[in-house]
């Protein structure tokens, strides 16, 4: 058994982008920290980090998806919490915060860059989908 191969898609236009993560269950296998943004295959000007602008998520199932950006302890950007036997779709605008989106702290020990996402409670038939939107962070 084994936790769910995801389907990506990736736009990145040297300065902003986008990222679609989709993955379905057919056993209660977890992801943990799949990468749903891989900071060094967004090709050049490859960025050090980025700014997370916003995501969206649709769950179907009770399982709960938690982005977070890579480093030895990884920072958390958002949880995304599913409900059984429902479908949730959870927008999120980090725009209007003080730092105009989730950004991270890249002075963190074994800071990477990337953009994880780790499951809890996944089970067979669940499913989530991901639109992250994010930018070069300077």
């Amino acid at each position: 058994m084994a936790a769910p191969t995801p389907v990506t898609y990736t736009e990145w236009n040297g300065t902003r982008g986008m990222t679609y993560w989709r993955a379905e269950w057919t056993t209660s296998d977890q992801i943990t920290d799949g990468v749903v943004v891989d900071i060094s295959g967004l090709g050049a000007p490859v960025p050090n980090s980025v700014r997370v602008l916003g995501a969206k998520c649709s769950i179907n199932g009770d399982v709960e998806a938690m982005l977070e950006f890579d480093a030895t302890t990884d920072q958390l950007i958002y949880v995304f919490e599913g409900q059984t036997d429902a479908s949730l779709v959870d927008v999120v605008d980090f725009r209007e915060g003080p730092n105009g989106g989730r950004s991270p702290n890249p002075g963190a020990a074994g800071f990477v860059g990337d953009i994880l996402i780790t499951t809890v409670n996944a089970a067979s038939g669940d499913e989530i989908t991901v639109l992250v939107f994010y930018e070069r962070k300077t």
